[in-house]
């Protein structure tokens, strides 16, 4: 498994890197034996603590798990781990059971500087980061799966049941899901 560490107003030294590294590896090789993936972790520090941000491939999808502690590094890091290790092991039977049927966008995350706009109050509507990706046509069932892999609270995708427009799914407060579509 091959780690890639960034840091984002954190000082993180290499043995620590280290030590995140081959636990990532001890927790996960399982889910993956010999396969090469490749996983990244941002560590960020905040004014409470560390934020520890593991994202890596898993089955086609894009798995992504996040935490935060102000017990320190080691915590976040651990507590991210658990959260993307429980993803994993409650989203494997229904990843591995649409293999073959899924077809996932290939998610390609862009960091770019935003243009400036010239509005009055500009504070309101700065955009500070800017994904893009390519949208392929998936049904609901589909788009719900990516949205939890991701740990997102919605998911844009290409709907062929609404002639490839395009539709926001969502987590709604009572539990259930939600679909914006176009008239």
């Amino acid at each position: 498994m091959t780690v890639r560490f960034s840091t984002k107003d954190a000082t993180v030294y290499d043995k620590d890197r280290k030590a995140m590294e081959k636990k990532l590896s001890q927790r996960l090789t399982r889910y993956f034996g010999n396969d090469p993936v490749e996983a990244s972790v941002k560590i960020s520090e905040t004014k409470l603590g560390f934020k520890a941000e593991i994202t890596l491939p898993y089955y086609g999808y894009q798995m992504r798990a996040e935490a935060s502690s102000n017990d320190g590094l080691y915590t976040a890091f651990d507590n991210a781990v658990d959260v993307l290790e429980r993803r994993m092991t409650k989203h494997k039977d229904k990843i591995i059971s649409r293999k073959g049927k899924v077809s996932q966008p290939d998610v390609i995350s862009e960091a770019e500087p935003a243009e400036e706009q010239d509005y009055a109050n500009e504070e309101e509507f700065k955009i500070v980061r800017i994904k893009r990706y390519e949208f392929k046509p998936m049904t609901t069932e589909e788009a719900i799966l990516n949205m939890e892999t991701l740990g997102h609270d919605f998911y844009v995708f290409m709907n062929p049941a609404e002639n490839d427009a395009l539709c926001t799914v969502y987590k709604r407060k009572d539990g259930g899901y939600g679909m914006v579509a176009p008239k």
